[in-house]
């Protein structure tokens, strides 16, 4: 059993590519079973924050959206040793690995407006409910695909220590609430609330026509956690000789 902590990050509609400023601190416990030398499984608990800002790229500056989310994860995860390890004859004491699997997660994107926190998978903020265009709407429970690898090496007949980067490939493309094109602001108003229609199009210059793309919906979002983990062994069954 372990604690893996370090820098979570994510890549989508508001940030095509990692930005360093938008790191933010992770941490999971997980529990893990050595299956062989080369193979084991794990389960993992995980506690993360990301977020994104189109200030950060000049290209994306004027769309001007941003979001902030905390994300719970649950995650089971197959991993393959490259050198044999942790046990057997002719053990390692160190190997890089890769891993996947698949995970659960919970969000909730929202941002900061005028002193308050504002969560905007309830605004509607693309109208895919006002509309019923029930292929676009989303639930803050999804999944994901982890994919990664690391490096670890064995401290003592007890504890491990490594490093690791995973990045989670999301079933979904709502993580930053952006997506396909603006919505209708007259049907948001009428249908949600001035917040909304504020919410959708938050550039100085209203750029926000209805049908005008907003995201890119061909493209799901990710979210990537790089750290280190350090576990420890639970004594192996006692096995007697006679």
């Amino acid at each position: 059993m372990g604690l893996n902590g370090g820098v979570s990050n994510y890549l989508g509609d508001l940030a095509p590519e990692i930005t360093i400023s938008e790191n933010h601190p992770y941490f999971s416990l997980f529990i893990k079973k050595n299956m062989s030398q080369f193979f084991s499984i794990s389960f993992s608990a995980s506690q993360a924050h990301i977020s994104g800002n189109d200030q950060n790229f000049n290209y994306l500056a004027n769309r001007n959206l941003s979001f902030e989310t905390n994300i719970f994860e649950i995650s089971t995860q197959l991993e393959f040793n490259f050198f044999p390890f942790a046990f057997g004859l002719g053990h390692k004491s160190f190997t890089p690995y890769v891993f996947t699997g698949l995970s659960a997660f919970k969000f909730d994107p929202y941002v900061s407006y005028n002193g308050s926190i504002v969560k905007l998978n309830q605004l509607d903020t693309e109208a895919k409910v006002a509309s019923g265009d029930k292929k676009h709407v989303y639930t803050t429970i999804q999944l994901a695909l982890p994919i990664g690898g690391g490096f670890k090496y064995k401290l003592s007949d007890r504890w491990n220590i490594g490093i690791n980067l995973s990045y989670r490939y999301c079933f979904t493309d709502y993580l930053d609430d952006v997506s396909t094109e603006y919505a209708d602001k007259m049907l948001l108003l009428s249908k949600k609330s001035l917040l909304a229609v504020e919410m959708s199009d938050r550039s100085e210059d209203l750029i926000g026509k209805a049908g005008k793309q907003r995201g890119r919906s061909d493209i799901k979002d990710w979210y990537i956690f790089s750290g280190i983990s350090v576990s420890y062994k639970i004594k192996n069954k006692v096995c007697f000789t006679f």
